[in-house]
C-alpha cells in the first residue's frame, strides 16, 4: 500500500501565495519607514492639527535642536518680524508649550520646551 501525502506546500498556488504575502509585507514595511521619515518633525498629530504653522515650526525646531535656544536665534532663523515672533512665543508660553527665561549674558530670552 502506497502512502501519498499531498502536502500543502507542494501545491504551486501555495508558493505563489507565500511569495505574494512576503512581497506585500515588504512593500508595507518600506512605506511605513518612508512615511515616518517624511513626517519626523517631532510633532504629535494633535499638535499638527491644533497649532498655527508658526507655532508648529517653532516647536519642531526646538525639539530637533534638543536644547534651549535664544529668542534672537529663533527670530533670525525663522525670519519673522521681531514683534510677531514675540507674540507667537508668548502665546506658546501661555499654552504651556514652552518656557521663557531672561538670559542677562545674551540680553535676550532663552526658550526651552515645557
Amino acid at each position: 500500500m502506497k502512502h501519498t501525502h499531498h502536502a500543502i506546500y507542494n501545491e504551486p498556488w501555495t508558493a505563489a501565495l507565500i511569495i505574494g504575502i512576503a512581497v506585500i509585507f515588504i512593500i508595507l514595511l518600506v512605506w511605513f519607514i518612508y512615511r515616518r521619515r517624511v513626517t519626523s518633525d517631532g510633532l504629535s498629530p494633535k499638535e499638527r492639527k491644533e497649532l498655527s504653522s508658526e507655532q508648529k515650526q517653532i516647536l519642531s525646531m526646538l525639539r530637533q535642536y534638543g536644547e534651549p535656544m535664544l529668542q534672537k536665534q529663533l527670530v533670525d532663523i525663522l525670519q519673522y518680524d521681531l514683534e510677531d515672533a514675540v507674540e507667537i512665543i508668548k502665546e506658546m508660553e501661555s499654552k504651556g508649550l514652552i518656557l521663557r527665561s531672561w538670559n542677562p549674558e545674551q540680553s535676550t530670552y532663552e526658550i526651552t520646551l515645557a
